[in-house]
C-alpha cells in the first residue's frame, strides 16, 4: 500500500483554519505545534468567493496478496506518458503502465500513479488553501498538511522542511509497508509550490532499499509538470 491518507490533504487544512487567526494574521503569538487529528472532518473551501464544500475521499491502496509479491519484477522506472488532468491545470509525465487513481473533487486535484504491487508511487494535489500564508509560515504550514494526510501510516516520521533555492519546500518522510508477507520501511519527499493562488503538492515514494536510485527518475517526472495556476479548479 502507500499514500495511506485517510482523507485528501483539504482535511489537514481545517486545522489550519481554526488556528488561522493565530497562525496567519498574528504571527508573533501563533501556535504552530502539530496537534492536529488525522480524523477531522473536511472544511468548507471557497472558490472565487464561492462556498465549495468537500467530503472525505478514501485513499488509493495497492495491497499485493503473497502470490504476487514473490513474482514481482524487478522495480524501476521505465518509459513515462504525458497525463493531462481534464480540466487543463495540470500536465505530467508519468510511468507508463502504474495504475491511476483519480480522487478529484470540486476545488480540488487528487491523482495517483500506484506501481502495481504498491512498491511506490506518485501523488500530485492542487488546490486553494482557504487563508492566505505568509510566506515565513509556509514552512510549518506544510509540516502540519503532511503530519495530517499521512501520519496515521505505521512508523510515520518526518524530517524539517527543507527550502529550496527555487522556494519550494519538501519534507522527506518514513513510513512501513506491507508487500506480500514482509514489512519494508518506504520513503517518500512531499514538496510543496504555490503557484499564484494555488498551492501544488507532488510527492513520490518508494520502497526504501530503490529510493536513491529512483531519484532520477523521480526528479524528471517532478520537472515535468506544469500547473496552469491561471485556470479556476473546477
Amino acid at each position: 500500500m502507500f499514500l495511506s491518507q485517510k482523507v485528501s490533504i483539504r482535511a489537514s487544512i481545517l486545522l489550519l483554519s481554526a488556528i488561522a487567526t493565530g497562525l496567519f494574521t498574528a504571527c508573533g503569538n501563533a501556535n504552530t505545534s502539530n496537534t492536529g487529528d488525522n480524523n477531522t472532518s473536511i472544511p468548507t473551501n471557497t472558490i472565487n468567493g464561492t462556498p465549495a464544500k468537500t467530503t472525505p475521499i478514501a485513499s488509493p491502496i495497492v495491497t499485493p496478496s503473497p502470490a504476487i509479491a514473490s513474482k514481482l519484477p524487478e522495480l524501476e522506472i521505465g518509459e513515462l506518458e504525458p497525463y493531462k488532468h481534464r480540466s487543463g491545470i495540470l500536465e505530467i509525465n508519468v510511468p507508463k503502465g502504474w495504475k491511476i487513481v483519480d480522487n478529484s473533487q470540486a476545488g480540488e486535484i487528487l491523482v495517483t500513479w500506484n506501481e502495481k504491487a504498491g512498491r511506490a508511487s506518485i501523488s500530485t494535489n492542487i488546490f486553494v488553501p482557504p487563508s492566505e500564508i505568509p510566506e515565513n509560515r509556509l514552512a510549518d504550514v506544510f509540516e502540519v498538511i503532511i503530519k495530517g494526510m499521512y501520519g496515521n501510516q505505521p512508523d510515520f516520521s518526518m524530517r524539517s522542511p527543507v527550502l529550496e533555492a527555487t522556494g519550494n519546500i519538501v519534507i522527506e518522510w518514513t513510513s512501513t509497508v506491507t508487500i506480500g508477507n514482509k514489512k519494508l520501511k518506504f520513503q517518500a519527499n512531499s514538496k510543496l509550490q504555490r503557484i499564484n493562488n494555488k498551492f501544488s503538492i507532488l510527492t513520490f515514494g518508494a520502497i526504501e532499499s530503490k529510493f536513491v536510485e529512483m531519484k532520477d527518475s523521480f526528479a524528471r517526472i517532478s520537472n515535468s509538470q506544469i500547473v496552469n495556476a491561471s485556470l479556476t479548479i473546477p
